[in-house]
C-alpha cells in the first residue's frame, strides 16, 4: 500500500466511525426531534472535519500530520487509562451498562491508535518529506 492509500483508508475508517458515533448517539439519547437534530449536526460536522483533515493530509500538510500525531498519541494513552478505570469501576459496581460504555470508548482508543500507527509509518513519513 502506498502512503496516499493508507491515508485514504484511514480517512474512510473515520467516516465509518462518524456513522457509528451517530448511531451510538441515537441509542443514548433516543429518537426525539432535538436528539435527531443534534445527532445530524454532529454527524455532519464529523464528516466535514474528516473530509477536511483527510484532504490536508493528502495535500502533504506536515503541520496537520504533526498535530494529529501528537493528539492521537495523547488521546490513545488517556483513552486507555479511561477504559481501564471504567473496567475497574465495572468490577466494583457490576453495572453492565458501564461495560457497554467501556466497549464504546475502547473503539475510540482503537481509532486513535490506528491513526497514530498510520501517521508514524515510514512510508507515510516519507510522503510528507
Amino acid at each position: 500500500m502506498t502512503a496516499s492509500q493508507k491515508i485514504e483508508s484511514l480517512t474512510n475508517s473515520y467516516y465509518g466511525y462518524a456513522v457509528f458515533g451517530a448511531a451510538v448517539s441515537l441509542w443514548n439519547n433516543g429518537i426525539g426531534f432535538f436528539s435527531l437534530l443534534g445527532t445530524a449536526a454532529s454527524f455532519l460536522f464529523s464528516v466535514f472535519l474528516t473530509w477536511f483533515i483527510g484532504r490536508r493530509l493528502l495535500a502533504k500538510s506536515s503541520l496537520t500530520r504533526i498535530v494529529l500525531v501528537l493528539l492521537t498519541g495523547i488521546f490513545s494513552v488517556l483513552g486507555t487509562v479511561g477504559v481501564a478505570k471504567m473496567g475497574w469501576t465495572f468490577f466494583q459496581t457490576m453495572s453492565f451498562s458501564l461495560l457497554v460504555y467501556a466497549g464504546f470508548a475502547s473503539i475510540g482508543v482503537y481509532m486513535n491508535v490506528k491513526a497514530f500507527r498510520v501517521l508514524t509509518d515510514s512510508s507515510v513519513k516519507a510522503y510528507f518529506n
